[in-house]
């Protein structure tokens, strides 16, 4: 057996101390290209974990790809990154973060017989153990309490009432109501359940929703507006009462085909009963989460924008547009989403909100004309925006904002005109990142490359 390599990256963050919001940038560069982010979990104002895996991975998963975990112990100023090599040849579709060095992941081989099982790390994700071999282990993990937890996967179903230490398979003797090629299916895992207390939810890919009262004691069946063949990427619950659940993809003889807009159905019973909502997205909307204590009630992420809604699903707001999977918000004022494909154009593993989400300001469209040329450039190059927006931000103090991959602070500089030439510092070549902002509010990003 080759010796075990871990490899530890740290990066100091840049933030902008502004007093606007919106999701800004995290981990940049610390990711391998084509990695997904598939969950991440909020412990507190400071402690984020996720895991990830590459994009696109052919099942079953090729014996050499190995997932990744990420962690911040200080609200995303500095992060680690890790191989899980103790799972390689697996995804891992879940986390649950017990404290800033304790957490479980969930793993899967993506075959029909093995490689499923929890695993657990007490070191910071540098060293994991296996805890439980298990096909209950391949899909979604949770802790009501210190001691009590459960893991599902397909019609798989384990309980520990001992913090972890031991798993009670009780299937298929207390196994899930599936039908027959009914399963749940992971956008992202975290946004894939829902749960308030001791109450969870779920969604299947014959768009019925599972839900239990008594921490998966025992589960109901219920049916919603969509037909059988709907598949329920996501669901979140404000409360107790208020829930909502969303598809733009069909299941259909073992294959999912997906549509080019988004259904929305809502519930104001605890899932009880569901109605279908009369907006009808005409893109496809991937995760949702409640935001907790806020007016804008769920908020929805793609792999291209942002979109909130502050009533019943009827008009939605969208902003920040970006690759993004995977969404949580800690409370009204602190929320972060994963990065759903990691690439050049986006090397961010996670971006961070911070402010109030209850205003117009907070959800500025990112849709101004900003060019830069030449790109690549040598030593300086041209920045133009166009005169209207210029004249519409310019009594705010319009500046620009450079950071390398490593979120150093290279350049800042104010715009003054309209179209400029901006001379780069004696640095060396790569890649960069602008920010355009005001004091007020986030105006636009981009990438540029420095080739001598």
């Amino acid at each position: 057996m080759s010796p075990k390599i871990t490899l530890i990256f740290t990066l100091t963050l840049f933030l902008f101390q502004t007093t606007y919001s919106q999701w800004q940038p995290h981990g940049i560069g610390l990711l391998p290209d084509t990695q997904r982010v598939a969950s991440i979990d909020i412990l507190n104002e400071d402690v984020v974990w996720g895991v990830s895996f590459y994009d696109r991975t052919p099942a079953p998963v090729p014996s050499d790809l190995v997932p990744h975990v990420f962690r911040t112990t200080n609200s995303g100023y500095t992060w680690e990154v890790q191989p899980i090599m103790e799972a390689q040849g697996r995804i891992c579709q879940d986390i649950f973060v017990v404290d800033d060095s304790t957490a479980w992941i969930t793993t899967n081989g993506l075959t029909s017989d093995s490689l499923r099982g929890l695993f657990k790390t007490i070191d910071g994700g540098k060293t994991w153990e296996e805890k439980f071999d298990n096909p209950a282990g391949g899909g979604i993990i949770h802790f009501f309490d210190e001691n009590e937890g459960i893991a599902i996967h397909e019609n798989f179903i384990a309980f520990t009432f001992d913090g972890g230490e031991n798993w009670d398979d009780v299937s298929p003797q207390n196994s899930l109501p599936f039908q027959a090629l009914e399963s749940v299916f992971y956008t992202a895992a975290n946004n894939a359940i829902a749960i308030q207390g001791d109450s969870l939810w779920f969604g299947t890919t014959h768009g019925r929703v599972f839900r239990s009262t008594n921490r998966g004691g025992n589960w109901e069946a219920i049916s919603t507006p969509f037909e059988m063949e709907n598949v329920i990427q996501s669901i979140a619950f404000q409360n107790a009462q208020e829930g909502m659940i969303i598809s733009y993809a069909k299941f259909d003889q073992d294959a999912i085909s997906f549509m080019d807009s988004t259904r929305i159905a809502l519930t104001y019973d605890g899932g009880e009963t569901w109605e279908l909502a009369d907006t009808l997205m005409n893109f496809k909307l991937s995760c949702i989460t409640d935001i907790p204590e806020s007016d804008f009630k769920f908020l929805g992420v793609t792999n291209g924008l942002s979109t909130i809604t502050s009533d019943s699903a009827q008009t939605w707001e969208h902003f920040s547009y970006r690759p993004y999977n995977a969404v949580d918000f800690f409370n009204s004022e602190l929320g972060w989403v994963g990065n759903s494909q990691v690439s050049e154009d986006y090397p961010a593993i996670m971006y961070k909100w911070e402010g109030v989400v209850s205003s117009n300001k907070n959800v500025k469209r990112e849709n101004l004309d900003v060019q830069i040329f030449p790109n690549p450039f040598t030593h300086s190059f041209q920045f133009e925006m166009s005169q209207s927006d210029f004249d519409k931000y310019q009594k705010e103090n319009i500046t620009i904002s450079f950071y390398d991959v490593l979120g150093k602070n290279i350049l800042e500089q104010k715009i003054t005109t309209s179209k400029s030439e901006i001379n780069f510092p004696n640095t060396a070549n790569g890649i960069y990142f602008y920010f355009l902002k005001t004091p007020t509010e986030f105006l636009a990003s981009g990438r540029l490359m420095k080739k001598k």
